[in-house]
């Protein structure tokens, strides 16, 4: 948002549309930060206050490259991993969950948000609420694992990033 915008006084749907959530979560973190307004009425102040109470964060700036003969849903699992192992979330750290599709295109959220749901169910990665959203981590043992798989597409992961 720039200009006039962000002198102006916003509702919850508006922000809501700025920072990629649903005006549900908005609620979910001002009421979490304790600082959700009577009139539901938020300026460029409640803005960034949601962003970092939120831990709102852009992950992704466009499809990662793919290694020669690598499938582009294999390169997402891949680069999504790599940053998961960067950024340290290895339980008891978690990392909220819609930072991992941000920055990217549908169909590639659409393709990702399909393979981390595989990874929960294969229990390589957990996912938790917290009293600002749903957190994703690496479970507890299972950080070596996602390592070589992030690294060089090799381990126990390898065979569980295929969806189709």
């Amino acid at each position: 948002m720039a200009g006039l915008e962000l002198f102006q006084r916003m509702s919850v749907e508006q922000v809501a549309k700025w920072l990629e959530l649903h005006p549900f979560e908005i609620i979910r973190i001002l009421v979490a930060d304790g600082s959700l307004p009577s009139d539901l009425k938020l300026d460029a102040g409640n803005v960034e206050r949601i962003r970092i109470a939120g831990g709102l964060e852009t992950w992704w700036e466009g499809a990662p490259t793919t290694d020669e003969g690598e499938a582009p849903a294999r390169a997402l699992v891949r680069g999504l991993l790599k940053m998961v192992v960067e950024k340290g979330y290895v339980e008891p750290k978690s990392v909220r969950a819609d930072n991992l599709f941000r920055g990217l295109d549908a169909e590639s959220q659409r393709n990702l948000r399909r393979a981390v749901n595989a990874l929960i169910r294969e229990g390589v990665l957990a996912s938790s609420m917290s009293a600002t959203g749903l957190t994703v981590t690496i479970a507890t043992g299972r950080d070596e694992e996602v390592r070589a798989f992030a690294a060089d597409g090799t381990g126990v992961v390898d065979r569980l990033w295929d969806q189709d």
